[in-house]
Formats: C-alpha cells, structure tokens, sequence
C-alpha cells in the first residue's frame, strides 16, 4: 500500500510577513534575529521592541496630560465670570471625541472576539491531532492483544491435533505449519510495536489545551472588562455633557487617566504578541522541526509537510501485514490438510482453526485502519494546518485589531482629557455648571 502524501494547506499570510519586518533590537538598539526562538532571551528582548516603543509613546503622553493638567490646576485659572471660559473647548468637539472612541471600542470588541475564535481553533485542533493519536495508539493496543492472544491459542491446537487419529505425516506437517505461523505472528508482533514506539516519541501537545483555555478566558474576560470600562467613562461624559456637570467631568478626567493607562499597556501587549506570533507564522515548519528531538524528527517532518513525503511507518506496516497474511495462509493450507483426511476426531481443532483465523482477519482490517486513518499524514496534516490556519490567521488578525483599537483609543482619550478639562473651565468659568 503505497503512501499517501497531499500538498500542505498553509500559506504565509501578508499581516504575518509585515509583523516578522517590524525592527528587532535589544535593549543597546543593536539588531537581533527574527527567527521565531522563544527560549533565547535575546530574541525576546528583540520582539517586544515595538511594544517597548509603543509603551515609550504612551509614556511620553501620559506625561504630557499629567502636566498639562497640573499646569491648568495651577497656574492657569481663570477667573470667575471674566469671560475667558467661552474660549473653551465646544460640546460638539467632545462629542466627535466620543464617536471615535467608539470606533476604537467596535474595532477593540471585534478584535477580542476574533482572537478567541482563533484560540479556540487552536485547541481544537491540538484536540483532534490528540484524538488521532489515541486512536492509532488504541488500534496498536488492540492488535498487540489480538496477536499476543493467538499464540497460546495456536498452541493449544497444536495440542488439539496431536490427540486426534490424523496419520503421523500429517501431524508433523501440521506441527510445521503451526510453528512456522507462530514465529510469523511473533514478526509482526515486532512490527507492530516499532510503530507503536514511533507514535510515543510524537510529543503530548493535548496537556496544553486547558492551559490555553484558561489563557484565553482570562484574556477575553479582561479585554472585555477594560473594553466596558471605558464604555462607562464615555457615557458619563456624554451625561456631562448634557447636564453640564463640572465635578463629574473632574471625576471623569481621573476616571479617564486610569483607561489611558490600561489601554497603553493593552496595545502593548498585542503588538508585542503579534510580532512573536508573526515570526512564527512565517516559517512555522522551520521552528517545529528545530523544536523536537532527532527521535521524532522524522515523524513529526512527516506529518507537518505531508507532501512529497516518505511514511516512516510504511516499512513496519509492509513488514506486520506481510507476516500476518502469511500467518493466515498457513492456517488456511492446515485447514484445508484437516479436512481433506476427513477424520472426525479433528471437529475441535477446526473449531479452533476457525476462531483464529476469525481473529486475525479482525487484526489485518484493524491494521489497515490504522495506517489508512491513523499513521497516513491526511488526518494529522489537516489538524496542523486547521491550527497554523487558526492561530496564523484569525489570531493574528484578531490580536491586530484590538492593537488598532487600544491605539484609536490611547490616541483619542488623551485628546478627550484635554477636551474635557477645557469645557469644565468653560463652565466654572461661566458660572453655568455645577
């Protein structure tokens, strides 16, 4: 049965060759690799450059804000009545502050959604890989018990044979046969077992699943929250605005401050996390294969690329199913020797021929489920590609937009602190708040 090997399904998208262009410079400014290594400390310190500007940015307007403020506290108070208010910010320039505001939030909820439905894929996709695996091994188990079983059966119809009438000549032949298809049954027995130590070096990726899914729980949840959080401070602008309330818009200012921050070290974050994620994306095959150990490089380079490929297992199979078939041809030629002497003292050894031959029949269709569904690269290249496809793609993405909307949303609060302390002057200023 020759191997089946498809094309892979994955290609580099251009957000993820963009990402993996960003500057990579560690903290001296000097540039380091962006090959994907995320246990080389200097290649971190590389990727989380750009979160580090981005961060550097925000700091610097925060900054800005915290003086500008104290500077209107302190050294720019109007006088009450004098007028000067009516210079202050207008209403309808804090309302287009709050428009755009919410084009951040939709750009930032869209984002966190996506993220999560491209996590989610992720650990589906390990999940079924997983499932695959437990599968193969299952099917190994049951073939390893199925034949182990047979050999004592073999030799109890060794037994069975020797206490019939049959002519001595053909017990002998049939003592020949029966050693002959034990000793086959005992090669693919080894066989079958070199596959099974094949699927064992294929690394666990399934005890990851409940830690990425906390992960992303986590993270959706304070997405959301952070999200929310500044939803509630623009409503209470906008009620302000309309009720022309100094003292919550002074309380709305600090409010705001404390959103400017979060959303700073949100967009941070996900630049930082989408440079890592597209330097792996651009070359996922390269870190995988240079990720695990000789023992399983070959399978793992095997169920990844899929294509123009050679199945490691093919040998061992060929081998187990050669012997197994030849196990059930001697069995077929001892029961046709048995029934052709036509002796009735043999009725329990047919019985017993027939059984086993019953059994075998099973292993050899369990063994070729298990190479045609299991050990062929089909199913665990799709759950690969379903995963570079999830993480690569709607992650990426994802993590991309909600940077978009944490910066719109960096970018324009701190123009709406600035907004916003002007129209309480305006109105302090004008006696026509309270």
């Amino acid at each position: 049965m020759a191997a089946a090997c498809g094309a892979i399904g994955y290609t580099v998208s251009s957000l993820a060759q963009e990402l993996h262009k960003f500057p990579h410079r560690n903290r001296n400014l000097k540039t380091v690799s962006n090959e994907f290594d995320p246990t080389d400390f200097t290649y971190l310190e590389g990727a989380f450059f750009s979160a580090g500007l981005f961060l550097l940015i925000g700091a610097i307007l925060m900054l800005f804000i915290m003086v500008y403020l104290c500077a209107r506290a302190c050294c720019c108070t109007s006088k009450p009545g004098s007028g000067e208010g009516k210079q202050g910010c207008n209403p309808i320039f804090m309302i287009g502050c709050i428009v755009v505001c919410g084009g951040g939030l939709v750009l930032g909820y869209y984002g966190n959604e996506f993220t999560r439905t491209g996590i989610m894929g992720v650990s589906d996709a390990i999940n079924s890989a997983n499932s695959t695996v437990l599968s193969a091994t299952s099917r190994v188990n049951e073939i390893t018990a199925n034949i182990t079983g047979t050999g004592p059966t073999l030799e109890m119809l060794r037994g069975q044979i020797m206490n019939t009438t049959l002519p001595p000549a053909v017990k002998t032949d049939a003592n020949r046969q029966i050693s002959e298809a034990i000793n086959q049954l005992d090669t693919a027995s080894d066989s079958t077992a070199l596959i099974s130590s094949s699927l064992d070096s294929v690394p666990n990726v399934a005890q990851y699943t409940d830690s990425i899914s906390k992960y992303d729980d986590i993270r959706w949840k304070s997405t959301i929250g952070a999200l929310c959080y500044v939803l509630l401070i623009l409503l209470i602008a906008f009620l302000c605005i309309i009720c022309r309330s100094v003292g919550f818009l002074q309380l709305n200012v600090f409010l705001t401050l404390i959103a400017l921050l979060v959303m700073w070290l949100y967009g941070g974050i996900f630049i930082g996390v989408g440079v890592l994620t597209g330097d792996f994306c651009v070359d996922p095959n390269g870190y995988v294969e240079s990720a695990i150990s000789n023992s399983s490089r070959e399978q793992i380079r095997y169920f990844t690329l899929c294509g123009n490929c050679s199945n490691p297992f093919q040998s061992d199979f060929d081998n187990g199913r050669a012997n197994l078939m030849m196990t059930q041809e001697e069995l077929a030629n001892l029961t046709a020797d048995i029934r052709s002497a036509e002796d009735n003292s043999t009725e329990d050894a047919l019985n017993t021929l027939g059984i086993v031959s019953a059994s075998l029949r099973g292993v050899d269709t369990v063994l070729i489920n298990l190479y045609s569904q299991d050990i062929n690269c089909t199913n665990l290249n799709t759950d690969y590609n379903d995963l570079l496809t999830s993480a690569c793609g709607k992650t990426l993405d994802g993590a991309t937009f909600t940077f978009a909307g944490c910066f719109v949303l960096g970018v324009t609060l701190t123009v709406f602190i600035i907004a916003m302390q002007l129209y309480w002057t305006r109105l302090r200023d004008d006696q026509d708040g309270w």
